[in-house]
C-alpha cells in the first residue's frame, strides 16, 4: 500500500517546522523551496553584529535522521485539479535554473516564507509568498539592505566593517566620518529595535575601543512612518525603549516618510537629505507572483490565502479544499486577522503536523499569544504585559527566548558557548 505524499512549499518558520514534525514513516514528504536552509530570524541581527558564527542562525532542511525529499526550486504554479506543482529549478549553476519539472501530491501544504529581493529584477525571480515591501520608494530596492536570511546578515556585516575602515582613512572631514558611520534602519517593530540595539552595543562597547579616533561619531537612526515604534507593546514600554536608546546614540524618528534612498543617503519629507553609510529596510511585506496567481480565496489588504479554522485553503467560492492547507505568513484564517509573526507560523505548523499525524480533524486551530520580548541594548529590554520587567531581567528573558527558538540542542549548546566566549574574549569581530 502506497503512503500518502505530502508536498510542502517553502522553508520558512512554518514550512521548516512542519517538515520536521510530520511522521516520515507515515508520509512521503517532499519540500520545495529556493532556499535549502531555514533562518532563525530572531538571531540574524546578533550574527550580523558578530555575537556568533553565521551558521548558527540557520538550519539545513536535509537531516540524516529525517527521511525528506528536498528540491531546490521555485513553485511557479499549482494545478489543484490534477494535484500538480509546476516547478523551476533554483540551482545556481550553468543551465541549472532553466530546468522545469512537475511534482504530484496527495496533500499540499502552502507555507512559503519571506524572501528579500535586492532589486526589482530580483522580484521576478523569487516566488516565496512575501517580499520586503519598499512601498515603491525610489532607490530602496536597489540600495537598501535587508535582514531576512544569513546571506543578508553577512552583507550587513561586510558593509559595516567596510564603512569603519573607510572612515578611518586620513583626510576625511568630521562630517564625512559621521555620515559614513550613520546607520539608518527603516521600520518600527521588534526586529528593527533589536538590530538597532545590537548595532549600538557594537558601537558603544566594542568599536569605540577598536577605533578610538571614531569614538562618538557612530550613530543609529530608526525611521518609522507610524507615530510610534513597538506598536504591540504598552505605551510605558515604548517610552522606556526610546529613553534607553537616546542614551546610546540611537535616535527614533516617527511619522517619517522616506522619499528616496541612495547608496549614501536618504531623503525624508520633513528633514530633506540625510547622509548615511547604510540603510537597513525592514518595514512591510507584500505578496509575490506565486500567491497572487493561485486560484484560491484571498484576504483583503495584504492578499493572503484565506483558510478555514482547520487551515484548509478556501476556494474562490469560500469552500474548504480538503487536501490543500496554507500556513505561515502567506495565509490567514477567515476573519481572524492573525499577525505575520514566527509565533503564529510555528503554532500553525505544530497544530497541522499533529492533526495530520493523528489523522484527526475534529479540533480547530486556536492561537495562543505568548509574551513578546524585545532587546533595546545595554543589557536592557521590554516584555509585553510586564511593564515592571526592564534592565537585565528583561534582557535575560530575551536571551532565553532566543534559545527557545533554536530547534536543535547542538545549536543551543553552540550559542551558549559563543555567549561565553564573547564574554571572556570579546566578539569575533572585536576580540579583546
Amino acid at each position: 500500500m502506497s503512503r500518502t505524499s505530502i508536498v510542502i512549499v517553502g522553508t520558512g518558520w512554518a514550512g521548516y517546522t512542519i517538515s520536521q514534525k510530520l511522521d516520515d514513516k507515515k508520509f512521503d514528504i517532499t519540500v520545495i523551496s529556493p532556499e535549502e536552509t531555514s533562518p532563525y530570524t530572531p538571531l540574524l541581527a546578533s550574527a550580523a553584529c558578530g555575537l556568533f558564527d553565521f551558521s548558527l542562525a540557520e538550519e539545513p532542511i536535509r537531516h540524516k535522521s529525517k527521511n525528506i525529499s528536498y528540491y531546490k526550486a521555485r513553485v511557479q504554479s499549482v494545478d489543484f485539479d490534477s494535484k500538480t506543482c509546476k516547478c523551476r529549478a533554483a540551482c545556481d549553476v550553468d543551465g541549472g535554473s532553466t530546468r522545469e519539472f512537475d511534482v504530484s501530491y496527495d496533500r499540499l501544504i502552502l507555507a512559503p516564507g519571506y524572501a528579500t529581493a535586492r532589486s526589482r529584477a530580483c522580484l521576478k525571480l523569487i516566488n516565496r509568498s512575501c517580499v520586503t515591501n519598499t512601498f515603491r520608494t525610489p532607490g530602496a530596492d536597489e540600495h537598501a539592505f535587508f535582514v531576512r536570511n544569513v546571506a543578508d546578515a553577512k552583507r550587513v556585516q561586510h558593509r559595516l566593517m567596510q564603512l569603519l575602515e573607510l572612515a578611518s582613512i586620513p583626510g576625511l572631514t568630521d562630517q564625512e566620518q559621521r555620515d559614513l558611520l550613520h546607520i539608518v534602519i527603516v521600520g518600527g517593530g521588534p526586529t528593527v529595535v533589536e538590530i538597532a540595539a545590537e548595532m549600538s552595543d557594537l558601537f558603544n562597547d566594542d568599536f569605540s575601543k577598536l577605533y578610538p579616533d571614531l569614538n562618538g561619531k557612530m550613530s543609529v537612526t530608526i525611521h518609522d512612518a507610524a507615530q510610534f515604534i513597538l506598536g504591540a507593546f504598552e505605551e510605558s514600554l515604548r517610552q522606556h525603549a526610546i529613553s534607553s536608546f537616546s542614551k546610546r546614540h540611537v535616535q527614533v524618528v516617527t511619522g517619517s516618510k522616506i522619499k528616496e534612498v541612495t547608496t549614501n543617503s536618504i531623503t525624508t519629507e520633513a528633514e530633506g537629505r540625510l547622509g548615511c553609510g547604510m540603510v537597513i529596510w525592514t518595514a512591510g511585506n507584500k505578496q509575490c507572483a506565486l500567491v497572487d496567481g493561485l486560484d484560491v480565496a484571498k484576504t483583503d489588504k495584504l492578499p493572503r490565502i484565506m483558510t478555514d479554522d482547520y487551515l484548509h485553503a478556501l476556494s474562490p467560492d469560500k469552500t474548504s479544499m480538503r487536501d490543500v492547507f496554507a500556513i505561515g505568513d502567506a495565509a490567514d484564517i477567515k476573519k481572524q486577522f492573525l499577525p505575520t509573526t514566527a509565533e503564529v507560523a510555528v503554532q500553525k505548523a505544530e497544530y497541522l503536523a499533529k492533526m495530520l499525524n493523528a489523522d484527526d480533524t475534529s479540533t480547530p486551530f486556536e492561537y495562543k499569544q505568548k509574551a513578546l520580548v524585545a532587546y533595546i541594548g545595554g543589557h536592557d529590554g521590554v516584555v509585553h504585559g510586564r511593564p515592571d520587567w526592564s534592565g537585565e531581567r528583561a534582557w535575560a528573558a530575551w536571551r532565553s527566548k532566543n534559545l527557545l527558538w533554536t530547534r536543535s540542542y547542538r545549536r543551543k549548546f553552540m550559542i551558549v558557548l559563543y555567549w561565553f566566549l564573547d564574554w571572556a574574549g570579546g566578539k569575533e569581530i572585536a576580540r579583546i
